[in-house]
């Protein structure tokens, strides 16, 4: 197993734990981005200030932040889809684009979009 794949496979774990207990504690959508945040910035300090470990640490950043997002996005579908089949359906919260837009807002300012 290359060093990368070992690194990658870590972070994964830790970001998956992390969204359970976003998950479980329900918490606040700014909190849980912010320590995704934390997460990937550690994680991609120390792959640049180790660059012999890690051919392409650009692109490690990238798969992971990607995985985090997708893992908060697939969250929000269920959430939604609990949410229609229990009558507490709103038609106009539902916009994939903004969605993506709130994470990638919150992730690079740190608060909600205003």
């Amino acid at each position: 197993m290359k060093c990368i794949d070992a690194i990658e496979g870590t972070v994964k774990s830790i970001i998956i734990k992390l969204h359970n207990v976003f998950i479980e504690d329900k918490l606040d959508d700014t909190e849980h981005i912010r320590n995704l945040k934390a997460v990937i910035e550690g994680t991609d300090g120390f792959v640049q200030d180790n660059k012999e470990i890690v051919d392409d640490p650009q692109m490690l950043k990238k798969v992971l932040y990607g995985f985090s997002k997708e893992l908060w996005l697939d969250c929000l579908g269920k959430i939604r889809e609990e949410e229609f089949t229990s009558g507490n359906h709103q038609a106009d919260s539902e916009d994939p684009d903004y969605d993506e837009y709130y994470f990638d807002y919150i992730y690079n300012h740190n608060v909600y979009p205003k």
